[in-house]
């Protein structure tokens, strides 16, 4: 619980992003679009930083940082 309080703490105070802005700034690093779908399980699965509110998911252009730089082979 702890855990899950610390990243919405962490991701409500960096950029907030929709899905939609999230899908568009993921394709600029990747060259590849997401669906919508993927990026909502990639947040449910704990592999991307987000929050649930209401019906909508949000991200932070800080966790995709941070999710790109955790895949990404040194």
């Amino acid at each position: 619980m702890r855990d899950t309080q610390t990243k919405v703490a962490r991701v409500l105070s960096e950029d907030i992003l929709s899905i939609t802005e999230a899908r568009e700034s993921i394709s600029r690093v990747f060259k590849k679009r997401p669906d919508k779908s993927t990026v909502i399980r990639w947040i449910t699965s704990g592999k991307l930083d987000g929050v649930r509110l209401g019906r909508a998911y949000y991200t932070s252009s800080q966790a995709i940082t941070r999710m790109v730089q955790a895949h990404t082979p040194n």
